[in-house]
């Protein structure tokens, strides 16, 4: 018996800056109406996980914010926000990503204001998909590590991304943890921040067997929620590192629409 379904966003049910597929939507308003709960485990804040629902027209029962980092039951209306990186950590950080400075971009949220180290086009792609204000570029580097923050970002051309995994490898810290969220996206976030324990959480509060919750994700920072959940699905457009640790991998990619093919066969038509 399938009794939630929660997934990460982009490449797991909507392919980057695009919009959902008729099939991808279909689909969770058809978990909306099964009773089958539903919800978001994304990088992006709830409220705008929360605005993306109503958008897309569809109702969510958990939203899991900010890598693991915000918690919000759309049911009871308990909402937790988890301690932030702190000024000596963001400082902490940019030296250990020293070595790739004038290669990746970074990308961090204060109060909503994203501040950037210049206007790439993967930036400018980003502000027009979802209609945002125009990001702070900053040239004093110590901006970006003079206010606290939720998780800060690196845009990481791809050919390096293995040569940064293994440099932040080598300062291994017990506050916060680096992660790769995309193929050319690596995201810092305090240690504790985790979509998977957000998940037994959820599972806790409302009585719901962990083999009874299936989640969706393609990414690195992915991995806890599949593990965590009953059924763990990774994309088959996924990283290694998350295919290895799901149950399943769907048979096609986000592009060819794999996410509500997989819902309507293994879910939806056996349920």
């Amino acid at each position: 018996m399938v009794r939630l379904v929660v997934c990460d966003i982009d490449n797991t049910i909507v392919p980057k800056h695009k919009q959902p597929s008729e099939g991808t939507i279909r689909c969770i308003r058809e978990f909306n109406k099964r009773g089958i709960m539903f919800g978001f485990a994304s990088g992006r804040s709830t409220d705008m996980l929360r605005d993306l629902a109503k958008q897309w027209n569809v109702r969510c029962d958990i939203l899991i914010g900010n890598n693991g980092g915000e918690y919000q039951d759309e049911i009871t209306g308990e909402h937790d926000i988890f301690p932030k990186l702190t000024c000596e950590d963001l400082e902490e950080i940019f030296k250990i990503m020293e070595p790739f400075k004038d290669q990746v971009n970074v990308q961090m949220f204060v109060n909503d204001v994203r501040y950037v180290r210049r206007l790439d086009e993967a930036t400018m792609e980003s502000v027009r998909y979802r209609h945002m204000p125009m990001p702070v570029v900053v040239s004093d580097e110590s901006v970006f590590w003079s206010r606290p923050a939720y998780k800060v970002g690196f845009r990481t051309p791809a050919e390096i991304m293995k040569d940064v995994e293994a440099e932040v490898a080598k300062h291994p810290s017990t506050r916060f943890k680096g992660f790769k969220t995309e193929f050319t996206m690596f995201e810092f976030t305090p240690v504790n921040c985790e979509k998977g324990d957000m998940l037994i959480r959820f599972c806790k509060s409302h009585n719901i067997p962990i083999k009874d919750a299936w989640a969706f994700g393609d990414m690195t920072n992915d991995i806890s929620l599949i593990k965590e959940a009953g059924v763990g699905v990774c994309l088959e457009n996924g990283s290694d590192d998350a295919k290895a640790v799901a149950d399943i991998i769907t048979e096609e990619s986000i592009e060819d629409d794999g996410f509500a093919k997989f819902v309507e066969k293994h879910i939806l038509n056996e349920n």
